[in-house]
């Protein structure tokens, strides 16, 4: 004869423990997904704001520099990494202004960022 003690015995079952399991690993997957796109975009955010120093930098020289207004490129170490950055001119219809487009590349020679200024002439 079979005991009925055996049957009232506490504890988990296997199906409830691995559905248990799948649960945990569920979350934990879409934890780690979140976790690695805020790591992505705070790497976006650094390069982007590295990036607007350079541009800054170069522009104020730009400003401040009393040779003529050229096209000119260079290079830049900002936060541990190599900025390329091109100075393009557009002088203006009234021959008094001058548009200054400074474009920031990365390592890959592609444009990350762009800044815009005005300098009159």
């Amino acid at each position: 004869m079979i005991s009925l003690s055996k049957f009232n015995e506490k504890g988990f079952t296997l199906i409830e423990v691995l559905v248990s399991l799948g649960i945990l690993a569920f979350v934990m997957s879409a934890a780690f997904q979140i976790f690695s796109s805020n790591a992505q975009l705070v790497i976006k955010m650094e390069q982007n704001t590295m990036a607007n120093f350079v541009a800054e930098s170069v522009l104020v020289n730009s400003f401040v520099s009393e040779d003529e207004l050229d096209f000119l490129s260079g290079s830049s170490l900002q936060g541990g990494r190599e900025y390329q950055w091109e100075r393009t001119i557009n002088f203006l219809e009234d021959g008094k202004s001058a548009q200054i487009l400074i474009t920031i590349k990365d390592e890959e020679d592609l444009p990350i960022y762009n800044l815009i200024g005005f300098k009159v002439l």
